[in-house]
């Protein structure tokens, strides 16, 4: 043992340390208690939350199946609605009838009307050789991504000769030089792609042009005739209009054509909608030569034209929303 040496106050730090220890590892295995106490419980959690995951699935399989049998109710309520509105329509047109109420003609047709008719179905045909205006539309857009690109080509192409012009009379070494090979670079990039771009849309932009300049032209030349067929068709259905106008102030007896369609009198909501419908509907019986009793646009057309067609299908789905 070496003599004149005072371990002491060493031994003394050396039990402080340790306490330090022996008190940061029973706080550390507290911690780790406290932790598998909460790996537990985040279990726990994990568990409630795929049972909520499955109550939900649960409810919304119920949902989607409830929401299945409501569409089908409503479908049955809205037949049972459709042949009670028949019933009652049925009820009305006989007590009509026993009331001595008089039969609205809405089926003679008079020579003017004839003309009318002619006049606008000739403009209808016309019209099917110009450009529809979605087709004008098309064509003009394909104008404007040309014309887009050669302009944005062109003013980076004159952003790049400028460029080129102050690195060629420019220290390398100054801002001004710097800034002017970052121009120089980056326009020169979009200059190639847009003129790239308009390379590639310059054939459909000529093809557009020149369908919207023989578009032109044709409508220039046709303008007596479409507008005499817009102005007859008009009138047209002025007449018919104010033919169905005094049949209803008469509370006569419409023809069953127009009853399975329409009703047997105007509905007190939305009667403008339901007066321009059945004009229109009117309109296409006299254009057509239309007599059939039972059906309001008689039989389906088949390839007897184009407008004929379009028109018999929007009328159609107008009087299924009635």
């Amino acid at each position: 043992m070496t003599e004149g040496v005072d371990y002491g106050p060493k031994i003394r730090r050396l039990e402080s340390r340790t306490g330090e220890v022996e008190s940061r590892a029973s706080s550390a295995e507290d911690e780790i208690e406290s932790l598998k106490r909460r790996i537990g419980y985040v279990d726990d959690l994990d568990f409630e939350l795929r049972d909520i995951r499955d109550d939900a699935r649960r409810i919304q399989g119920e949902l989607d199946e409830l929401d299945s049998d409501v569409r089908s109710d409503i479908a049955d309520v809205e037949q049972a609605v459709k042949r009670l509105t028949g019933r009652i329509q049925l009820l009305e047109g006989h007590l009509l009838a026993a009331g001595g109420a008089p039969a609205a003609d809405l089926d003679t047709v008079e020579p003017e009307w004839k003309h009318l008719a002619k006049a606008a179905a000739t403009a209808a045909q016309t019209r099917e050789g110009l450009l529809t205006d979605t087709q004008r539309t098309n064509h003009l857009s394909r104008i404007r991504a040309h014309e887009s690109a050669v302009k944005e080509r062109d003013e980076h192409q004159a952003t790049v000769v400028e460029a080129a012009r102050i690195l060629s009379s420019t220290k390398r070494t100054s801002g001004v030089f710097k800034k002017a090979a970052l121009e120089f670079n980056a326009s020169r990039q979009i200059a190639d792609s847009r003129a790239a771009q308009a390379a590639k849309t310059a054939a459909a932009a000529e093809a557009a042009r020149t369908a919207l300049v023989r578009d032109e032209a044709a409508r220039a030349a046709k303008a007596p005739v479409l507008n005499a067929g817009d102005k007859a068709q008009r009138k047209l259905e002025l007449v018919l209009r104010s033919r169905l106008a005094d049949a209803i102030r008469d509370r006569a007896l419409l023809p069953m054509w127009f009853v399975t369609v329409l009703g047997p009198v105007a509905p007190a909501r939305r009667t403008q909608e339901w007066m321009e419908l059945a004009t229109q509907v009117m309109a296409y019986r006299v254009t057509y030569e239309v007599t059939d009793q039972a059906l309001a646009l008689g039989p389906k057309p088949v390839a007897t034209g184009l407008r004929r067609t379009q028109w018999h299908q929007e009328l159609a789905e107008a009087l299924r929303r009635w």
